[in-house]
């Protein structure tokens, strides 16, 4: 009968010393099995990404290079950088600051992504009338959230301009303007284009106002304002005045 006490506490022992070991385990395994599934997340938004978002966002979400998804010609990239320390970099990134966001950032993601952003940017998410399911919103999120770095994250902030009051006092400070770099810029740079039209194309109904004719109507626009000082107000803070029919953003 002792034997078989003795035999049973070792087998005891031994069974928790086995199941102590697993539990100290437990932890770095769970750790390593959820990294592996968010890099699996990864790598499928990486593919819907290019395949749904690089033609607004740009090749890696910095909106530099963006594509014609119907004949492949460079055009301006209408949606902002996604690969950008305001937005993924930190608890609480400088972009979701400013906009007053009380959630996280993967929510902040995850919600622009599912329902769109005002005119220009579609709901994605089926459970807004877009194309995607859940799981897929969720693979574009963590693929967002993946630009986080420390190469992004520790790079210097790019200095900022003091950008002069008045378009007279901007103006003084700088040769004249070179007209075929602005609609370089225009064009393809910064992706006016995509929301104001071409500026040959009167018949443009998009999402913001047309601006061929900005040089005829815009000193009508603002009593008191030049055509230099609107057009200036309207580049550096654009919802300080929208045009009726239209929304700020």
């Amino acid at each position: 009968m002792q034997v078989k006490v003795v035999i049973g506490t070792v087998a005891f022992m031994l069974t928790m010393i086995i199941f102590g070991y697993a539990a100290l385990r437990e932890p770095a395994r769970l750790e390593h099995f959820t990294g592996a599934a968010v890099g699996r997340s990864v790598e499928t938004g990486a593919e819907l990404y290019v395949n749904n978002c690089a033609n607004c966002h740009g090749e890696e979400g910095k909106a530099e290079t963006c594509k014609d998804p119907g004949n492949g010609e460079i055009i301006g990239c209408q949606g902002i950088p996604l690969n950008n320390k305001a937005l993924v970099c930190g608890e609480e990134p400088e972009r979701l600051e400013i906009m007053g966001w009380i959630g996280s950032k993967r929510d902040f993601v995850y919600t622009t992504i599912s329902a769109g952003r005002g005119q220009i940017m579609p709901t994605w998410s089926a459970n807004f009338g877009g194309p995607m399911r859940n799981d897929q919103v969720v693979n574009l999120t963590d693929y967002v959230l993946n630009f986080e770095g420390d190469e992004l994250c520790n790079a210097p902030d790019e200095p900022k301009f003091p950008w002069p009051e008045t378009a007279e006092e901007f103006l003084a400070s700088f040769p004249d303007g070179d007209a075929a770099r602005g609609a370089e810029l225009y064009e393809i740079t910064y992706g006016c284009a995509a929301c104001h039209g071409a500026l040959d194309d009167s018949a443009w109904t998009g999402t913001g106002p047309w601006l061929g004719n900005i040089a005829d109507i815009a000193p009508n626009r603002i009593p008191e304002y030049s055509l230099e000082q609107y057009l200036y107000e309207s580049i550096l803070e654009p919802g300080v005045y929208v045009v009726d029919g239209y929304t700020d953003g």
